[in-house]
């Protein structure tokens, strides 16, 4: 599997040197971004840190580029609501950068299988966000039937 590596720290880039895959390692997001388009790579370690609170813009700009590429997350303690919003953009999952190095095989075989890599309290974390966003988005229907009841009624 072909694997880009975004992180602009230099963190990741000693901690991947041993896996068997195929890695680029990138530290500038605009080559990256273009990178992704020519090269069409099977997964993308992408670092928080690069842009922080706009990964979650940059990831929806990476699957633009090539919406068959699996996105994982690497950060350092990551809020809940900083993964979710990463997730709902289009990331596969999240890995604490420190426990990088221990879980990076696992994470390229359960990628590679389609499954997303993230904790099962994650996982209730986006359940909940799931089920919050269908009772708003049942809410907003009901009350737009019910307005256009009213102006066919008259």
């Amino acid at each position: 599997m072909k694997i880009h590596v975004i992180d602009n720290t230099g963190r990741m880039q000693p901690q991947l040197l041993m896996t068997e895959a195929d890695v680029t390692f990138f530290n500038d997001e605009i080559l990256a971004l273009n990178a992704v388009e020519k090269q069409l790579p099977g997964l993308i370690l992408l670092n928080f840190a690069l842009r922080g609170e706009e990964t979650a813009n940059y990831v929806e700009m990476l699957i633009s580029q090539c919406p068959t590429t699996k996105i994982v997350v690497v950060g350092n303690e990551l809020s809940d609501e900083q993964v979710l919003d990463c997730l709902v953009a289009g990331a596969k999952g999240y890995q604490n950068i420190r426990d990088l190095p221990q879980y990076i095989e696992k994470i390229i075989k359960v990628i590679a299988l389609g499954e997303a890599w993230i904790t099962r309290r994650m996982t209730a974390y986006l359940l909940d966000y799931i089920r919050t966003q269908n009772l708003a988005m049942l809410n907003n229907l009901a009350g737009y039937a019910l307005s256009s009841e009213a102006k066919i009624s008259h």
